[in-house]
């Protein structure tokens, strides 16, 4: 664990060495310290994956999947989503895994959704979704029940639904 660590500073003081990210302003650099260090952590803690197996599913689910979540609520910040293709590509420079030019590539294919993670409707209303289904002990393993449950929720809380579905319209 300690040598993971010790790795894990280095790779993050070599980030913040990165041209691009050494003239960033201060906050920025901990946004970007903050997103390259649950990547980091996530893939090779989480997934088991040491960057010569990081691939283009691992970032796909990491992100799509996860990253939200790994995130306090104090950490959800347009800014911060912003800097992600930053971030990442400053970490590719770095860490230098197996794949990066597919890593690479699919960092810029995914651009704007990796800066367009977050909803602060859609977390508010998963959350509230979440916290209704631990509370009616719904089982989270079964599809089936969470599907139902979803639907009896939106049924019972119409306008949440709304809120969440008609947004920007």
């Amino acid at each position: 664990m300690k040598q993971f660590d010790d790795q894990l500073d280095q790779w993050l003081e070599q980030i913040t060495e990165v041209p691009l990210i050494h003239n960033l302003p201060q906050a920025d650099q901990q946004n970007v310290t903050l997103i390259d260090s649950i990547v980091i952590q996530a893939a090779i803690e989480g997934y088991g994956k040491q960057p010569g197996e990081w691939n283009e599913a691992l970032f796909a689910d990491l992100f799509f999947n996860r990253f939200v979540r790994l995130l306090d609520d104090n950490e959800k910040q347009p800014r911060l989503f912003g800097l992600i293709p930053t971030a990442l590509m400053a970490l590719m420079a770095v860490v230098q895994p197996d794949q990066q030019p597919k890593l690479m590539n699919w960092i810029r294919k995914s651009h704007d959704k990796l800066i367009h993670l977050y909803d602060p409707v859609a977390d508010k209303f998963y959350a509230q979704l979440s916290e209704a289904m631990r509370v009616a002990n719904v089982d989270m393993s079964d599809q089936s029940k969470v599907a139902a449950f979803t639907r009896q929720y939106l049924r019972q809380h119409p306008e949440q639904g709304r809120s969440l579905f008609t947004k920007g319209s």
